[in-house]
């Protein structure tokens, strides 16, 4: 049997990153998560699966507008008429989520839930349930059904396992537990990075984001395609991402000039340009003040050399000077505390607290430049800056 596992489209979530003032990255990434999951059906019918699994957080709220649940019903709509049943478990994002507001979604798509925790597609029991609330801080673990006998039997899970950088314990679990309960796979979701264990007979698969969102999700891109046979259970990756993000060192050191800067800037960004995935990079500049020259003049000669290359685009440059390698150490020690803050729930709801206060004060016509869904990038922004001070030794900037 053969099953497509993904986790984590967080349909519509906007992407956050300087790169999209580019016009053609504009039109090129419209609706972008929307496109993976077009591009998730497409791979799902040309290897004639058996079933789909969504592994959570296929909506990136519980208040999805109407056209990410219209392109979900358009795709699960192709699944069904090529018979290909699909299973859906909610993450702590789409937890609240009324999938069957406007009707249901699909003959074709089966929900799992505490209530209704397993379904069967062909030789094979898929077992699991979506979260009830937006922060479950217990392992759903003990609540699943035990293997039955003579089937595959499949798990599909929403959780932070033993926990991650930047994650909260989200239905937190032990590898070992998910080993020890008797299924031959279980199909992860939650943590944006890709991960794959095998133990004792059983593939534990987290496979990441399909698209990343900004340069904080460099790995994932894809979904993970699972065989199961009496030879055991194997998974590969599958591409779908139409965006990669990227960062990129580039080496100032000797060059005296805006040539030298130039030719160093193009070697870069062209050994990026291969493949039909665009980039956003983030350059991260190495050298003395004088070796990279004015910062603005920097970027503006980045920018222009990317112009020059189908499908690569600049997010932004940072600059990381030499000869302060103690403060440098010190700085980013600081800009990694400073971000695993961020990540916590208490000081986003600050946080968005604050802006919703900001934004009442300013102009119609500019307060969307503290809009909620800028909330990530905003973050970045700040914490890249205040890292750069302290590594500079710049009180100002």
């Amino acid at each position: 049997m053969k099953f497509l596992h993904v986790a984590d489209l967080h349909l519509d979530s906007p992407l956050r990153t300087q790169a999209a003032r580019d016009s053609a990255m504009v039109v090129s990434l419209r609706a972008a998560s929307r496109q993976v999951l077009a591009r998730l059906v497409d791979a799902a019918l040309a290897e004639d699966v058996d079933a789909v699994l969504f592994a959570g957080d296929t909506f990136d709220n519980g208040v999805a507008d109407v056209a990410s649940r219209a392109a979900l019903a358009t795709e699960l709509s192709r699944l069904a008429r090529a018979r290909i049943p699909a299973v859906l478990i909610q993450g702590n994002h789409d937890a609240l989520l009324d999938l069957d507001r406007y009707g249901p979604v699909s003959h074709a798509l089966t929900v799992l839930t505490p209530d209704a925790p397993t379904c069967r597609v062909g030789e094979a029991s898929v077992h699991g349930m979506g979260f009830t609330a937006a922060h479950v801080t217990e392992s759903l673990l003990p609540r699943y059904p035990r293997p039955e006998p003579g089937r595959w039997n499949i798990g599909l899970m929403h959780t932070s396992l033993d926990g991650a950088p930047g994650h909260d314990p989200y239905a937190p679990c032990a590898l070992a537990d998910l080993v020890g309960h008797g299924f031959e796979y279980w199909a992860l979701g939650h943590i944006h990075k890709r991960a794959v264990y095998e133990s004792e007979g059983t593939l534990v698969v987290m496979p990441g984001i399909p698209q990343g969102r900004s340069i904080r999700e460099t790995e994932g891109g894809s979904t993970t395609l699972v065989e199961i046979d009496l030879a055991g259970v194997r998974a590969r990756e599958v591409p779908l991402e139409l965006l990669r993000f990227a960062r990129v060192p580039v080496d100032f050191a000797g060059v005296a000039d805006q040539a030298g800067r130039d030719a160093r800037l193009r070697a870069e960004l062209e050994a990026l340009a291969e493949g039909d995935v665009m980039i956003a990079a983030r350059l991260e500049a190495a050298g003395s003040p004088a070796e990279m020259g004015d910062p603005r003049m920097l970027e503006a000669q980045a920018r222009e050399a990317a112009e020059a290359l189908a499908g690569v685009f600049v997010d932004r440059v940072r600059l990381r000077p030499v000869g302060r390698a103690p403060d440098a150490e010190a700085a980013e020690d600081i800009s990694s505390l400073m971000r695993a803050d961020a990540a916590t729930l208490g000081f986003r709801d600050e946080v968005q607290a604050q802006m919703a206060e900001l934004r009442a004060a300013l102009p119609p016509e500019i307060r969307d430049v503290l809009d909620d869904d800028r909330l990530d990038e905003l973050i970045e922004v700040g914490v890249e800056t205040m890292a750069l001070r302290l590594g500079t030794g710049r009180a100002e900037q």
